[in-house]
């Protein structure tokens, strides 16, 4: 992230929430604390107003129009060239701001901070009446802006920082780690109440091999350990029963970290359950499919529309998800109904249903681990099977050889090999496909040999395309012919 100008590295667990899509912020390992610097600009402010700053016309270029010369005809019927078109750049939107308190910068009771422009998608969408901790930095037009990986946020987030940049501010003492403690869930699982509530009254420890640290979360959450050494330290929680801190975005145990001396590091955890529904989607002779893609939700919220709690079964036949709470849940397979041949079921609802409202809701008590669910899908799309021999003009030079097939609408199929070149691959019976061959040679070969090999052979081989209708159910086999290799170009 882009702290260089301000007084945290802050390296969190899912601080910001919806990042923008092209946007992507570096992380740092924490350092030294620098405080709040003469240069920062840091402040709580609430946004009064919102505007659109027009984009800035380049100056065109000026072009001739006097009469051609009479000595110079050619000038006459020359095409004047185009100007070069400025480049695109995120807009800029200013945003007026009241200042509530301040921690850094000038004392003045308003503020305009932008967003946009050179930080593209990265720039920060304030919304008008809604009060920030804002940390800026200077533009190449000189005009402070604020970014989503700068630190800024909405106040409701910034339980835990207030108090440090107060510290910083009046001189006293900071503390070496802080955050919040809070409890939450899966994404798309969230409930309608907001599982993220902080966790109060909590026993934390920090510990390395030489040193343990102690504190306790208060009323809102909000933890700090003050004085910590220099090391490589876990952190732990007393947490309620049924739960277990993880880092929220992959729901994954948390790791150690190394913090320097003088540190001052913003580090939010989160304790999700530890519930966990298993099972597998079998087809109608009663096998698991080996690919099948399932969203989990909580009974009553789903919608066709909205992604949930996204699970994948693959080769062991078997789907999983953890970090579920006590609940009823409703769990759908391919829930947008794609056309896909590698799955080629429509939309079933567990245990077998083609509707929502006949779902079996799966019900899941605090902590508990449900498995060996059976799913079964029954409906499916026309498809066949089709099978791809694959044959070379002369011997097999080494190398890995790919099937694949291009579908004229819907989704491609995955070639599944069977045999040393025999593939499969399962068609929709509606649609057409473009079956096509390589191989890529193993580059000894490809490089030659001093004195066994004429010349060097080429890196990749082609066979020739096969069109295969997939209603055409008489052809049930192909062949795609590798041609006879000649030397590659030197």
């Amino acid at each position: 992230m882009r702290f260089w100008r301000l007084p945290f590295i802050f390296f969190l667990v899912a601080v910001f929430p919806a990042l923008a899509e092209a946007c992507a912020c570096s992380s740092a390992a924490p350092g030294q604390c620098q405080g709040l610097q003469p240069t920062d600009v840091v402040f709580v402010g609430t946004v009064t107003d919102a505007q659109l700053v027009p984009p800035e016309v380049p100056d065109q270029p000026v072009v001739n129009s006097a009469a051609p010369s009479a000595s110079d005809p050619a000038d006459a019927t020359a095409p004047q060239a185009a100007a070069p078109a400025a480049p695109l750049e995120a807009p800029i939107w200013r945003y007026h701001f009241r200042v509530d308190e301040r921690f850094a910068g000038p004392d003045q009771p308003e503020m305009d901070i932008f967003a946009g422009g050179d930080d593209g998608d990265c720039g920060y969408k304030f919304q008008k009446g809604k009060q920030y901790v804002v940390f800026t930095h200077e533009g190449t037009d000189t005009h402070l802006y604020a970014t989503i990986c700068d630190g800024t946020r909405p106040i409701g987030e910034a339980a835990a920082l207030i108090p440090q940049l107060r510290a910083m501010r009046d001189h006293r003492r900071i503390a070496s780690v802080f955050g919040v403690l809070r409890r939450a869930d899966p994404p798309f699982l969230v409930p309608s109440n907001d599982a993220d509530d902080p966790i109060p009254v909590t026993s934390l420890k920090l510990r390395s091999k030489l040193d343990r640290f102690q504190a306790n979360s208060d009323q809102n959450g909000v933890y700090s350990f003050y004085d910590v050494h220099a090391g490589t330290y876990n952190f732990t929680a007393s947490l309620p029963a049924g739960t277990e801190l993880t880092q929220k975005a992959q729901a994954a145990p948390l790791s150690a970290f190394e913090i320097p001396d003088g540190a001052c590091y913003e580090y939010d955890v989160y304790a999700l359950p530890t519930g966990r529904i298993q099972g597998s989607v079998v087809g109608p002779d009663g096998k698991p499919l080996p690919v099948a893609s399932l969203e989990l939700y909580r009974a009553g919220s789903y919608k066709d529309s909205r992604p949930g709690y996204w699970g994948f079964q693959g080769a062991t036949g078997e789907f999983e998800f953890d970090h579920v709470g006590p609940g009823k849940y409703v769990l759908v397979y391919n829930r947008a109904n794609r056309h896909d041949p590698n799955s080629p079921f429509e939309r079933t609802f567990y245990p077998g249903a083609t509707s929502v409202e006949h779902a079996k809701p799966i019900v899941l008590k605090d902590g508990q681990d449900l498995d060996k669910l059976k799913f079964k899908v029954t409906k499916g799309y026309p498809s066949r099977v089709l099978r791809v021999q694959v044959k070379f003009s002369g011997p097999r030079p080494a190398g890995v050889v790919t099937v694949s097939a291009k579908a004229d609408k819907y989704e491609n199929p995955s070639a599944n090999q069977l045999a040393d070149g025999l593939f499969s691959l399962r068609l929709f019976t509606d649609v057409n496909y473009t079956v096509s061959a390589w191989e890529d040679i193993s580059p000894q070969r490809a490089s030659g040999r001093p004195g066994k090999q004429a010349c060097a052979m080429p890196s990749r081989l082609q066979a020739e395309n096969v069109i295969v209708g997939g209603a055409d159910t008489a052809t049930k086999e192909i062949t795609l012919t590798f041609p006879k290799p000649s030397c590659a170009s030197q």
